[in-house]
């Protein structure tokens, strides 16, 4: 008769989803009271989609389950391995390890343009629309929110509009005399450990309006 060690039919066992080939993953036993060849047993997968044996391997002496194919947290949190015991007798008992994905951060933040208005006049008022981007983090949870900013002391500001959609606005007064062009860095950083960070650089130059007064002097001889 071939039986579990453990009464419990159910394990769960947590793993980082970003595991390398051949980590162990964990490891049934089953023990037999029979004698001799009897009581050889010998594990297999039961009833598994092929996802499960793509990504996972199942040593049949040992019971040693390991990572075979690459995992990712993001495309599925949780697995269920319905492992099978066999004696050389073909009695059998089962056991189901439930394996829990834990999200690493192993994706950055993307930064995506979607327009740049440029160039600006220098009399715009505040609040102009001069660029609109939105940031996206393929990672879950902490890992996957994302906080963005500009280099200080820019007469512009970012406004969060929905869905992680950025509005970049104008914010004070420009001079195209005293800076033509302006090339704002705009920088993404997400909430993991460790934290992530994306760039973009943007240019916006600064378009000429005929503010300045002609000084001149007439005399007479």
């Amino acid at each position: 008769m071939t039986t579990l060690l453990s009464s419990v039919s159910l394990y769960t066992v947590q793993l980082v989803g970003n595991s390398l080939r051949g980590t162990l993953v964990s490891k049934v036993e089953a023990s037999d009271l029979d004698h001799g060849s009897n009581a050889e047993i010998t594990y297999s997968f039961r009833q598994v989609p092929n996802k499960v044996l793509w990504l996972f391997k199942l040593n049949q002496l040992t019971g040693e389950i390991t990572v075979w194919g690459l995992t990712d947290f993001e495309e599925a949190a949780m697995y269920e391995l319905n492992i099978e015991a066999t004696d050389s007798g073909g009695l059998s008992a089962h056991s189901t390890v439930l394996v829990k994905f834990i999200g690493v951060n192993d994706n950055p933040p993307e930064v995506t343009i979607t327009s740049v208005t440029s160039p600006v006049s220098e009399d715009s008022p505040n609040e102009i629309v001069v660029a609109l981007f939105c940031v996206r983090d393929r990672d879950s949870g902490d890992n996957g929110e994302t906080i963005c900013s500009i280099q200080a002391n820019l007469p512009f500001a970012l406004k969060p509009t929905f869905q992680n959609y950025y509005e970049l606005v104008t914010q004070s007064p420009l001079d195209r005399e005293e800076v033509p062009e302006y090339n704002i860095s705009i920088t993404a950083t997400d909430l993991g450990h460790p934290r992530l960070t994306a760039e973009r650089v943007i240019s916006v130059q600064i378009s000429d309006i005929n503010d300045c007064l002609i000084s001149h002097h007439i005399s007479c001889t």
